[in-house]
């Protein structure tokens, strides 16, 4: 009998953790600002500074994020994939920054229209809005987020 009630009570003390650990992870709060880290013959690189918060006070598992930036729904660059898991505290934020090589100028023209990239090569400012997709796992539960960011190229 006495075990019954030990293991009734080791449940539910594991479900109540694992039920904190999810609802932290789905309270996370992340923010993307791009950069124009250079103009090259091989495209556009940018960089990508996302603060991830943590506004619990259970720390939690994060994997390295990735970003994906999208203009009217094509893809116009990507981060680099990284198999690296990162912790954070409770009650904290931390900040990374990655670069973002664009596809191909030839990807570019097809995405955002030839007289827009003739604009960026020939160093006019172009005001950009993308769609930006952090993607993570928070305690391996997926967490991604969109923002819609207007960059000056």
């Amino acid at each position: 009998m006495l075990k019954w009630i030990a293991g009734g009570v080791v449940a539910f003390f594991a479900g109540r953790y694992l039920l904190r650990l999810n609802k932290a992870s789905q309270s996370i709060v992340a923010r993307t600002r791009l950069q124009v880290h250079r103009v090259s013959l091989s495209g556009i690189e940018l960089t990508a500074i996302i603060r991830l918060q943590n506004p619990n006070s259970i720390g939690l598992n994060i994997r390295f994020p990735f970003v994906n930036l999208k203009h009217k729904g094509t893809s116009i660059g990507s981060s680099q994939v990284k198999d690296e898991t990162l912790q954070l505290a409770g009650n904290s934020e931390k900040a990374f920054s990655l670069r973002i090589q664009s596809a191909g100028w030839l990807s570019l023209i097809q995405a955002l229209g030839a007289a827009i990239v003739q604009k960026i090569r020939s160093g006019q400012k172009v005001p950009l809005e993308l769609l930006a997709i952090t993607s993570t796992q928070v305690n391996g539960i997926p967490f991604e987020k969109q923002e819609t960011i207007t960059l000056q190229l």
